[in-house]
């Protein structure tokens, strides 16, 4: 919309101006640090201003570079006790009644000369934020973390010795008893298949299973020769008869024996000594 109308009132309007702790109603600035500046009781103690300051500074370092200061922290606190009335020599001999690790004790045990070092100093600043870190209780157990492991690097270090002299024998054994080991063991192979060719599983139980059919056969051809008139007597028949049968079963009983004991096919393990010498015949 346009300017205002030439037939309106005119409005009186009162803009209040901004209001700020430092600036008083006539408009100008007052600080109050710079207005304490110099008074007061001269003690070790510093202005709440100066100290709010480079603690800001402390947190604004810690949250954007922190990993950088744990880094330098063992750098820093070698060399904190040789720095002299500097901001690194405070920083060093800081230990107030607060603690290191509170970092309000901490920078009010800095005079003045040192905070104002660590506001125009950033290295300086950084080392003395890497010391306040290093005695934090999550900078101590990092360290303890750390002495452990190495620690165990070296103690894995030492095992390499043993190590290498365990590959050295290992490599002796492949050269120079290798081929004697692998030789006899395919002679012991080799005599294993032949004897298992001859006096296997399946070869005994062929033989039996022959053995019973000619047993049978004989039986047979015994009484077929009967029958036609070649045998004359009938009591030597019989006792030829009842014999051949006899045999017949005692072989046939042998078979089913050593199938039924039979686990596992062409493992001459299974067989016992008594079993091959009745399988060959010799309890006949």
């Amino acid at each position: 919309m346009g300017g205002p109308l030439l037939c309106d009132h005119p409005v009186l309007c009162v803009v209040v101006p901004l209001q700020h702790p430092a600036v008083d109603t006539t408009g100008r600035v007052h600080l109050r640090a710079a207005d304490q500046w110099g008074s007061g009781p001269t003690s070790r103690r510093l202005p709440t201003d100066l100290v709010a300051v480079v603690r800001e500074a402390l947190t604004l370092l810690n949250a954007t570079d922190a990993s950088a200061a744990a880094g330098g922290s063992t750098g820093a606190g070698g060399k904190a006790s040789q720095q002299g009335s500097g901001a690194g020599g405070g920083a060093g001999g800081a230990s107030g009644p607060g603690g290191v690790a509170d970092p309000e004790g901490f920078l009010e045990s800095l005079s003045t000369s040192q905070l104002e070092a660590l506001l125009c100093d950033e290295e300086a600043l950084r080392k003395a934020a890497a010391q306040w870190l290093q005695e934090t209780p999550a900078a101590r157990a990092l360290e303890d973390v750390r002495r452990q492991n190495k620690q165990l690097a070296a103690s894995n270090l030492s095992l390499s010795r043993s190590i290498d002299e365990a590959r050295g024998h290992v490599a002796i054994v492949r050269s120079g008893e290798y081929a004697a080991m692998r030789s006899m063991f395919e002679d012991l192979f080799n005599r294993q298949r032949a004897i298992i060719m001859k006096m296997g599983p399946d070869v005994l139980m062929s033989r039996l299973r022959n053995e019973a059919e000619e047993t049978d056969a004989a039986s047979d051809e015994l009484l077929e020769k009967f029958q036609s008139g070649s045998i004359g007597s009938l009591e030597a028949f019989v006792d030829a008869y009842v014999a051949a049968r006899e045999a017949f079963h005692v072989v046939d009983l042998k078979r089913q024996a050593a199938e039924h004991h039979r686990m596992v096919p062409d493992d001459l393990l299974v067989w016992s000594n008594d079993a091959v010498a009745a399988a060959l015949g010799h309890g006949r």
